[in-house]
């Protein structure tokens, strides 16, 4: 009775909640060039938040009938066969892209056979989804709750609550002389590359914008964006890395996020580092109990939003992707320093190619790329110090909870360096 009681208290606790982020996006009412030039395929955050809080509780409280309900055991077994599923869209999506290279009669035939095959999985995962999530919720909520992070009067606030879903597409733009992430726009899932790059084109010829229409991992929505097409451990890692942005959107570090650069940096690199150890402690948890293809899969956080940045296949000669990166980023920062736009501009499409010869599909590496992934510090295209930082951070906290609520009551980036600095001066004691 309790445990049902806790669940219908999420339901006021979801709507405030929900509220309070679709207020973030009071900007759109001012037109930049970015959400002029993206119009025609903006994102309708309102209607998806509308549509997927009615679909999920609807869901939710019919599982409270009796002759509706799940044994824990059929809910492992859905997760299981969701995962193993996603590892036959992978593959037939991989098979479908080759078909559709080729211009023949046999490999038209081979595409509606495919996308036949994949349109029937697909609908079958979605009949599965709901039960699927509610476990994975259930689960990221058990290691916060045994960490007591988030829990008022034995309940989890926020409540962990998540949507397997296509994310939509990010347009990000950046001056072309100098990397400085100034606009961001949601946009359809749906928009193809032509239409990416017809976006792209138009800002920089009219506004002299540098821009690129980008996949993300996941968007902290209200329940969280979360993609459906990757293996069960990325998939709680990125689920419980949104949910540390509900939490700090009640805390100084969340709400102060968007006041400079770095507080962006901190709270993503901390989501990054948090959500990551409260993943994986959830993977550990569903291992036990499920044995699937498609459940493992830690994504290398450098990776994670680099836009088609995925080897197609193994190399005989070794490839460091990191250093790589790393240095293009150095160099265009010294060629932009000194106005040399231009010749960073032609680098970074060289660069691009070498890439691309390394199985790394990056389809557009420019100034907007590198404002983008600079926002996550332990990505090789970022130059900032935070990652390292909040490593040091970290290793002198002695458990994830005194992490989290510690970095919580950070409100600005000086004050976090001056905590930093205060915990590396304190004298450092042994045990007996």
């Amino acid at each position: 009775m309790i445990s049902r009681l806790k669940k219908l208290l999420r339901w006021p606790v979801v709507v405030l909640l929900s509220l309070m982020l679709l207020s973030l996006g009071n900007d759109a009412l001012r037109l930049n060039p970015a959400q002029q030039a993206g119009a025609p395929f903006m994102y309708d955050l309102f209607q998806w938040e509308a549509a997927n809080f009615l679909d999920k509780w609807v869901y939710r409280l019919s599982r409270f009938l009796p002759w509706n309900s799940l044994s824990q055991e059929e809910k492992l077994n859905r997760v299981e066969e969701y995962f193993r599923l996603g590892e036959d869209v992978r593959r037939l999506e991989a098979d479908l892209y080759e078909a559709t290279a080729k211009d023949s009669d046999d490999a038209s035939l081979a595409r509606m056979t495919i996308e036949s095959e994949l349109e029937e999985i697909k609908g079958r995962r979605k009949s599965l989804r709901n039960d699927v999530e509610e476990v994975i919720e259930a689960t990221i909520s058990t290691v916060v709750a045994e960490e007591d992070i988030g829990t008022l009067w034995k309940l989890i606030f926020p409540p962990v609550d998540m949507r397997l879903t296509d994310p939509p597409k990010l347009l990000v733009t950046s001056p072309r002389d100098r990397i400085d992430r100034t606009h961001d726009v949601l946009l359809s899932p749906n928009i193809v590359v032509e239409e990416r790059e017809d976006i792209e084109r138009k800002l920089l010829e009219d506004s002299n914008l540098s821009a690129l229409v980008i996949n993300i991992g996941g968007i902290a929505t209200y329940p969280a964006s979360i993609p459906s097409t990757q293996p069960l451990q990325w998939t709680l890692e990125l689920a419980a890395h949104e949910w540390l942005h509900h939490y700090f959107f009640f805390h100084p570090l969340g709400q102060n996020m968007f006041t400079s650069v770095d507080m962006q940096i901190l709270n993503e690199t901390v989501a990054d580092i948090a959500g990551r150890e409260i993943g994986d402690r959830a993977f550990e948890m569903l291992e036990n109990s499920i044995e699937s293809i498609g459940l493992r899969g830690d994504m290398p956080q450098p990776m994670r939003e680099m836009d088609g940045a995925v080897p197609e296949q193994a190399r005989a000669e070794p490839f460091d992707f990191n250093h790589e990166m790393s240095k293009t980023r150095l160099r265009v920062d010294v060629l932009l320093s000194e106005g040399m736009v231009d010749e960073a501009e032609a680098y970074m499409e060289e660069r691009r190619r070498l890439f691309v010869d390394n199985g790394f599909n990056i389809r557009k590496l420019n100034q907007a790329f590198f404002a983008f992934n600079g926002t996550y510090a332990d990505s090789p295209a970022s130059v900032s110090p935070v990652g390292e930082q909040l490593r040091r951070f970290r290793r002198l906290m002695p458990d994830l909870e005194t992490f989290v609520k510690t970095i919580g009551r950070v409100s600005s980036y000086e004050k976090f360096l001056d905590k930093l600095e205060a915990l590396e001066a304190e004298p450092k004691t042994s045990n007996p």
